[in-house]
């Protein structure tokens, strides 16, 4: 679909895909404006932009760092790349075999565990 829409679009100075009819950039609002009506009668409304960017920053995260991450969208701090944009993973880690040894001495008392406030 990519190389289609290259293959239509106007000539422009930056090789645009999704470059104006004049050849100009595209402003956020018409892209925004667009969006709304591609997506319109679909069940991708939680899709915006900014999703988008989301996925990008996690896709280049996985394959390299966050640092090439932020550079990619234009951030000057690897710290709001990585808290607002880059995925979390959705599943924890396996550790059911740490859990597992909880129950697995029955001669050992457990250790309490101590207040929220005591722990530091």
């Amino acid at each position: 679909m990519i190389m289609a829409r290259k293959l239509v679009a106007a000539d422009n100075p930056h090789d645009a895909i999704f470059a104006s009819r004049r050849g100009t950039c595209l402003s956020p609002n018409s892209v925004r404006r667009q969006w709304r009506e591609a997506r319109a009668d679909t069940d991708l409304a939680w899709v915006s932009p900014h999703t988008f960017r989301k996925t990008v920053a996690t896709l280049i995260k996985k394959e390299t760092d966050t640092k090439s991450a932020a550079a990619q969208l234009g951030h000057s701090s690897e710290e709001v790349t990585a808290t607002y944009y880059i995925a979390k993973p959705a599943q924890a880690p396996d550790v059911s075999d740490i859990l597992e040894r909880l129950g697995t001495d029955r001669r050992r008392r457990p250790t309490p565990a101590l207040p929220n406030d005591a722990q530091g």
